[in-house]
């Protein structure tokens, strides 16, 4: 009796003990490299159900073949560091849940799941209209909930300023006083300066003047991290407050929790628990090993060491916050350590690194770019943390680096008779690089030049300028996405698409294995 073939298949041909033995060989180095192979998405059974018996095992291994990945992304998993391809089919199917589980949203239907990142699977017409009308009104209220959280910083400094200000020391008003400025005035607009991160003060020292004043530097490093470091932090930690405060019937209360649970469809400054977490654990640490730096490296340095331990850590505080992205000063940058001024530039460059990584990490169209979802690319694992940001970080660094050694180059090849000469101790190529770098993470620090209260880039010439302008146009937007947002996206728009992009993604995979299957039974 003939056996019976699969039409788009070609029989299996009888492998010798050699071929056996390389098939073996291979299966292990597979098994070891963790691919796990997944009988839901292939099933080949029918292809080979009348197949000799004693081909059983061969037709088993060609199956781990047909439903894994190509061979040579086999190779490239044990060689490459930090890829796992193979995961994405078991994280695919793990983190999906079913979205009718949540008590805080609607009576959804059962097929209804939630992916990664806040994207949504399996929606009827009539989840779809329901879902969208809860996150337009989560929408609505996190546009007052920003408003709030702003003006009421801003309300927040100037109250804690002005009475200071008021019954301070007479030397604060005397100094402000020489300077023509208002006691009320400076108050209002330092806690502008501070909570909207710009670094301009009204006092030619920037803030070196009142660094011996405990509660302002408190008040002015809360002001900072609160206003932009920080900020995601402090966003989600009002959310939280608001969503237990408000009572178990109130209209706000799923909206909140919308924002809570699904923080990616409605802002890109805004992200799950966890995540927030994470960054801030970051920036605790990062801010923490600038004030140690600052404390401790300085210890014997007149510049520093005039003030009082506790009013050193309070400036320390504050100096680290500020280079993040504030640009104020509570030292005079040019008279510090080598290394302080070393480790500020590389928190100058690294200021917008966790909230842009953050970002970039849960961005659903930034995943498959990246090949988060399944793709003919290679695939990110993002249990493992490591390899997760160090990709992150490696994008983020090639879109930084090349701009920023191009504007160092191009201000020392005009400036270079300056930088020669002997006579111009301050013009040096490390005060250039600091320049650049506070220009590219919009930062404003600057190491200053003798006997001049501008910036070092006061004395540059005007071709450098314009290149010290092309640094903080090109360096204020590296923190966004480098796709579209799906925050951006309008409710309606971005559930309606969802399922369209995973159908294309499943024709696509679906072509692929189609592909294998040819290949493998040739």
């Amino acid at each position: 009796m003939q056996k019976r073939r699969h039409p788009r298949s070609m029989p299996i041909v009888p492998q010798k003990p050699k071929q056996r033995i390389c098939t073996q060989v291979l299966y292990m180095i597979i098994s070891r490299s963790s691919i796990n192979v997944n009988t839901n998405t292939l099933s080949t059974s029918d292809h080979f159900a009348h197949v000799d018996d004693d081909h059983q095992t061969d037709i088993a291994r060609h199956r781990t073949l047909v439903s894994g990945i190509p061979l040579e992304r086999v190779a490239s998993s044990m060689f490459v560091l930090g890829s796992y391809p193979s995961r994405s089919q078991e994280r695919q199917t793990r983190r999906i849940t079913s979205l009718a589980r949540d008590p805080e949203l609607p009576q959804l239907s059962s097929q209804a799941s939630l992916g990664r990142n806040s994207k949504f699977y399996n929606l009827t017409p009539e989840d779809r209209e329901a879902l969208g009308g809860i996150e337009y009104r989560s929408l609505r209220l996190l546009l007052k909930i920003t408003l709030g959280y702003f003006v009421g910083l801003h309300v927040f400094g100037v109250i804690c300023l002005v009475p200071w200000i008021q019954y301070a020391d007479p030397k604060y008003r005397d100094y402000l006083k020489e300077c023509g400025q208002g006691n009320v005035w400076w108050a209002l607009y330092t806690s502008q300066t501070m909570v909207d991160n710009l670094g301009f003060t009204l006092t030619p020292d920037s803030m070196i003047s009142f660094r011996d004043a405990a509660f302002p530097m408190f008040i002015m490093s809360f002001l900072a991290y609160a206003g932009h470091t920080m900020y995601p932090c402090f966003l989600r930690l009002v959310i939280w407050i608001m969503f237990k405060c408000s009572p178990k019937h109130s209209s706000n209360r799923e909206p909140l929790s919308f924002l809570l649970n699904y923080p990616r469809r409605c802002y890109t400054l805004l992200f799950r628990s966890r995540p927030t977490w994470v960054l801030f654990g970051i920036l605790f640490v990062l801010n923490f090993v600038d004030v140690l730096l600052i404390v401790l490296l300085d210890l014997h340095n007149p510049a520093v060491n005039t003030l009082s331990g506790k009013h050193r850590i309070l400036a320390a505080i504050f100096q680290a916050a500020s280079a993040r992205h504030t640009g104020t000063s509570s030292f005079n940058l040019a008279e510090v350590n080598p290394a302080v001024q070393f480790s500020l530039l590389v928190m100058m460059y690294i200021s917008i690194f966790p909230i842009a990584i953050s970002i970039r990490a849960s961005n659903t169209y930034e995943e498959r770019a990246l090949g988060l979802y399944p793709s003919n690319e290679d695939e990110l694992d993002e249990n493992n943390g490591i390899n997760y940001v160090t990709t992150h970080m490696r994008n983020q660094l090639s879109f930084d680096l090349w701009y920023i050694f191009i504007g160092i180059f191009c201000i020392c090849a005009t400036e270079a008779r300056r930088i020669m000469d002997p006579s111009e101790p301050g013009f040096s190529v490390f005060a250039i690089f600091f320049e650049v770098v506070s220009a590219y993470g919009n930062v404003g620090l600057s190491l200053g030049y003798p006997n001049v209260t501008t910036s070092f880039c006061g004395q540059f010439s005007v071709f450098s300028k314009i290149v010290i302008c092309a640094m903080m146009i090109r360096g204020r937007h590296r923190g966004l996405p480098v796709q579209l947002d799906r925050a951006i996206l309008l409710p309606g728009e971005r559930i309606a698409g969802d399922d369209g992009l995973d159908e294309s993604f499943a024709a696509r995979q679906s072509q692929t294995l189609n592909s294998f299957r040819r290949y493998h039974t040739k």
